[in-house]
């Protein structure tokens, strides 16, 4: 499912998680999981996922959202990258500091 961010910021979805999903070095998308526990892609108003170039800049839009759990997300492509059989691993999640929390 998607959502816009124009929804979040209007306050039509609580955010109970925003979830930076690395897809590579300076590539991220954004990812929120709503109270019901769904998880919805952040999309600018045409439908197309948003991208970011950083961290940072992944975050500054979800500032003054009262974001309390945001994680990086990375899916590891190591068994590709050795010729192995590609698996289904879970995807490595580390807690970082939400919105409101960066010097920025």
């Amino acid at each position: 499912m998607k959502i816009t961010l124009k929804q979040l910021q209007q306050g039509q979805c609580k955010i109970d998680q925003l979830i930076l999903q690395s897809m590579d070095c300076d590539l991220y998308l954004v990812n929120i999981r709503d109270a019901q526990g769904e998880r919805l892609i952040v999309c600018d108003d045409a439908g197309s996922p948003l991208s970011f170039r950083s961290q940072l800049h992944a975050k500054k839009p979800f500032k003054g959202l009262g974001i309390t759990d945001t994680l990086l997300e990375h899916q590891s492509t190591y068994n590709e990258m050795i010729g192995i059989e590609p698996a289904r691993v879970a995807a490595l999640q580390v807690p970082i500091a939400n919105p409101d929390q960066d010097y920025s």
